[in-house]
């Protein structure tokens, strides 16, 4: 099996850590919205009945509580989101007040009425498709009696806009995976870019030519150090072959002039019949000749 390129593995690697963090955003960020957007309703349910609260205590009784409805309504006016239901504290089966947003009932059966002077929330299970949140709380009258008060808010449109947020995300997280790996590809390709020049030096590079050397400008500092080493190697290549190739002219220069003796004077001898004392002398003078050759090797 071939193995995986370098590129491969390193364009693998960027595009699966960016993969990761931009779907573990994607998370953080509707988690975030979910949060924001809860905090927001409690806060306008707090303030609404913190207002409500007031009025009831120092303008409506029990019995002002049919006549004066419009103190009331003016803290839910221009809200197309908010209900407002008061119940009498000693009946629990018919509200007294009831106006707003048409909201459904579930989120008054459910929720009940109010049992403390506590503010508490109350939401429908999420199985039952409705988005509502209700704050309830039982506040006292101008006459001292108590009321409970349940003020619901519509989060249809909160819900819907975290639709549309996944549904956006569904579209560009894809999308966003894809630049990341194109991306991811270019960045390493450039990276290794360097490795290109290294290959290239080596292809050129032979015992009959070692005067290449690779460029160190504008090299990452990891391969400028080993782009340094390897010119300085080079060198040193170069340096050994020149002496190499010197010693040899050097040695074939030593060796040529007792050869070319040796044959001279065995060539001349034989040319013609001679008395016994000149062979004798010429292989004498070839006996020293060769005895430099012998120390020259």
């Amino acid at each position: 099996m071939k193995p995986v390129s370098l590129s491969m593995r390193l364009g693998l690697t960027v595009s699966i850590m960016g993969a990761v963090l931009v779907v573990l955003l994607a998370i953080l960020a509707f988690l975030a919205l979910t949060q924001e957007l809860d905090s927001n309703e409690k806060n306008s349910l707090e303030k609404k009945m913190s207002q409500i609260e007031h009025s009831l205590l120092m303008d409506i009784s029990t019995r002002d509580m049919s006549l004066k409805p419009h103190v009331l309504l003016d803290q839910v006016l221009g809200h197309d989101n908010l209900n407002l239901t008061i119940f009498d504290d000693d009946n629990m089966s018919e509200p007294l007040l009831s106006f707003g947003a048409d909201i459904p009932e579930v989120s008054t059966n459910q929720a009940g009425t109010a049992a403390s002077n506590k503010l508490s929330y109350y939401s429908p299970a999420e199985e039952s498709g409705i988005h509502i949140l209700t704050a309830s709380k039982l506040m006292k009258l101008k006459d001292g009696e108590f009321v409970s008060v349940l003020l619901s808010i519509d989060r249809s449109n909160d819900e819907t806009l975290l639709s549309a947020y996944l549904s956006s995300t569904i579209v560009a997280v894809p999308l966003l995976l894809i630049l990341i790996g194109i991306s991811a590809w270019a960045i390493v390709q450039r990276g290794l870019s360097p490795l290109r020049e290294f290959r290239k030096v080596a292809a050129m590079v032979s015992a009959q030519d070692l005067s290449h050397r690779l460029s160190v400008v504008k090299m990452p500092q990891e391969l400028s150090e080993l782009a340094h080493g390897i010119n300085f190697m080079l060198h040193r290549l170069d340096g050994g072959v020149q002496q190499l190739s010197q010693f040899s002219d050097d040695l074939a220069h030593e060796l040529r002039s007792p050869i070319t003796n040796l044959m001279g004077k065995a060539q001349v001898t034989l040319s013609r019949e001679r008395p016994a004392k000149e062979y004798k002398a010429v292989l004498e003078s070839c006996t020293e000749e060769l005895g430099r050759v012998t120390r020259i090797v």
